[in-house]
């Protein structure tokens, strides 16, 4: 055999391989394949575009889903009954539930866009077509994504053989081919996008980003990010790496104009549909959730960090840092840093999720698709360093197995369970790791649950309890502590959102209650605390009505306050509360959010007189004169107290 022809006969080889592979990945997704998460909206979304050629979820399109066989229901874990009771609700009251909503019009709409499920609209119809369950043509809608990606992988870096495939897969896709939601495709477009602009293709990366950003809107950050990239290239020409790629000028124009429409699309659609930018943004996210804390949990928590998750992104790293030419470093290594600054600015708007835990595989939905830049990067640098790519492949292989290793424990989902990593340290050093509460909660109870200020999340080690969560308001230990005792251990930590950890030997201690609280609700009637101010008592709270409330709060004999805390909410046009205590002024404040720490002259005297100032309190649309000017929603109350 001519020596000459052992790389092709290896290349092709490769070829095959990776077809095969596929296939076995293909094969594996479909089988996996369940309605889970917001499967249910995609799902009805694209039986109404196929039946209506129209988003909006009729009767029909649920009485379709219930015709299904009974196999098939079972395995779509689909419940009509309880759907179409929900959807009723819906339509008649208004309710949001099970991810959908009434529009401005009456009728029933899913909150999520539906691009996706319009992509998934031929493969549903085939499915259809050929009686097979219909659920699975958002896990082959998937596995077109993913083999499209692959393809413009093979295409754009034919000298770097299986990797990219192979890095493509393992980053991912495993994990999420068979979840019925749009996460794969985000995680591709996201991927290609970049790689894209490092092939200063820079009007398919806008094109790309918008793409992407239908479903996850932080994507469209990488619009902008591809005119920094074009700027980037002018001002440092040194910082190209790649040949740039050939496209006409009217083609150029049509796919930016196209990403950008992309982008916008759902904004408008949801401000037509629901009278807001964003239902999900107003209904399901909380700007009070963007904390270094949740950034510290998207890349390093050791059930679904980023980092924790993809090992293989910091191999990758410094193989091709150490492999590149020594000239092409400084290049490379600020590729990789603006990889990194693309990653934490698409995180930033999605730190504010409310259901950060939910539906993590292995790794966080939100960590999946934001880790796309880094891998870009760690891509096109293993097709420049050809000596070092079976190595790096290797050794990328070895630590996603790893990983994936440490996390699968069976049965239970991924997201309801602690890994094996956060489970021995939560075990063994449990003040190191102090994660999301909603992650704690979940994966300690091991079911889905609202993470509530009145729960509490026990951690059992082998030699008993190791870690106590509760909201510092909370008195409540679990069982462990019985009356005039109260709890203590070796380490405690309040995080920002107010939740209170305690860390090691847990243990009971003699000691009063360490704080006095009041319940705001029409059950327990008007209570004496509320000064002026106020409107008239609700089921589970009171308005404050005008620009100025009184809180008049009376302390235990003896005892002092040292924190504060108003639970409640703000009416959409009010985000904070000008806020004073005894008459120290203590600056603007976002209640709700944990304690108030009150300074030494705000403590003086047996009660608390707290005052609310609203300067620009809301009217309610189309209010007639005389309203209520609303401020803040006031559920409860707590002063901590000095022992």
């Amino acid at each position: 055999m001519p020596v000459s022809s052992l790389p092709a006969r290896a290349g092709a080889l490769a070829h095959w391989l990776l077809i095969g592979l596929f296939a076995v990945f293909a094969a594996a997704s479909l089988t996996r394949a369940r309605l889970t998460g917001d499967g249910l909206e995609y799902l009805l979304m694209s039986q109404a575009l196929v039946a209506h050629g129209s988003p909006e979820v009729r009767e029909s399109d649920l009485a379709a889903l219930a015709a299904l066989p009974a196999k098939a229901r079972e395995r779509a874990r689909l419940d009509p009954g309880r759907w179409q009771e929900a959807m009723t609700r819906v339509r008649r009251d208004g309710a949001l539930e099970l991810g959908f909503a009434r529009g401005a019009d009456g009728e029933v709409y899913a909150i999520h866009f539906w691009v996706y499920s319009l992509l998934a609209a031929p493969l549903y119809a085939l499915a259809a077509l050929l009686q097979v369950n219909p659920f699975l043509a958002l896990a082959s809608l998937n596995l077109v994504f993913v083999a499209a990606t692959a393809a413009c992988l093979r295409a754009w870096f034919p000298q770097a053989g299986a990797a990219p495939p192979l890095l493509l897969l393992v980053m991912g896709p495993l994990f999420y081919g068979f979840w019925p939601g749009p996460e794969v495709m985000s995680g591709c477009c996201v991927l290609l996008a970049v790689l894209a602009a490092l092939r200063r293709d820079l009007a398919l990366a806008v094109f790309l980003a918008g793409l992407g950003a239908t479903q996850n809107p932080p994507i469209a950050g990488l619009i902008p990010a591809a005119g920094a990239y074009w700027l980037l290239y002018r001002l440092f020409p040194g910082t190209i790496l790649l040949p740039a790629t050939a496209r006409p000028r009217g083609a150029k124009a049509a796919l930016v104009c196209a990403g950008i429409a992309l982008a916008a699309l759902p904004w408008a659609y949801n401000q037509r549909v629901f009278g807001t930018p964003s239902i999900i943004g107003k209904y399901f996210t909380d700007r009070a959730l963007v904390t270094p804390e949740r950034m510290f949990s998207f890349l390093f928590d050791l059930n679904q960090g980023l980092f924790v998750g993809f090992p293989a992104l910091l191999a990758i790293g410094a193989v091709v840092l150490a492999s590149v030419p020594a000239q092409r470093r400084a290049a490379w290594s600020a590729h990789f840093l603006i990889a990194f600054l693309l990653t934490l600015g698409m995180a930033a708007p999605a730190l504010s999720a409310t259901n950060w835990n939910s539906g993590a595989v292995f790794v966080s939905r939100y960590a999946y698709w934001g880790a796309m830049p880094m891998l870009a990067v760690g891509i096109a640098g293993l097709a420049a360093a050809p000596r070092a790519r079976r190595a790096a492949l290797a050794l990328a292989l070895l630590l996603q197995l790893l990983a994936a290793w440490q996390v699968w424990q069976g049965g239970a989902p991924t997201y309801l369970a602690h890994s094996r990593l956060a489970q021995w340290v939560l075990d063994h050093a449990p003040r190191f790791y102090n994660p999301d509460p909603e992650i704690f909660l979940k994966r300690s109870a091991r079911r889905e649950l609202l993470p509530t200020h009145d729960l509490v999340g026990l951690h059992q080690g082998p030699q008993g309890p190791t870690k106590l969560l509760r909201y510092w308001t909370n008195a409540e230990s679990a069982g462990l502590c019985g009356p005039g005792t109260q709890l203590a251990a070796e380490h405690v930590v309040t995080l920002a959102s107010g939740w209170r950890y305690y860390n090691g030997k847990l243990r009971c201690v003699p000691g009063r209650a360490p704080g006095v609280g009041w319940t705001i609700g029409a059950r327990q009637g008007r209570s004496a605390i509320l000064g002026a101010g106020w409107s008239q008592v609700e089921d589970s709270g009171v308005w404050t009505d005008g620009r100025r409330a009184v809180l008049v709060l009376p302390l235990p004999e003896g005892r002092q306050a040292r924190a504060l805390s108003l639970e409640g909410g703000y009416v959409d046009a009010v985000h904070e509360t000008e806020l004073a205590v005894n008459g120290v002024d203590l600056g603007p404040v976002r209640l709700g959010r944990g304690a108030v720490a009150l300074p030494p002259a705000a403590r003086a005297g047996h009660t608390l007189t707290v005052e609310l100032r609203h300067p620009h309190p809301a009217l309610p649309a189309g209010a007639p004169a005389g309203s209520r000017a609303l401020g803040f929603f006031l559920r409860g109350v707590y002063v901590e107290l000095s022992p």
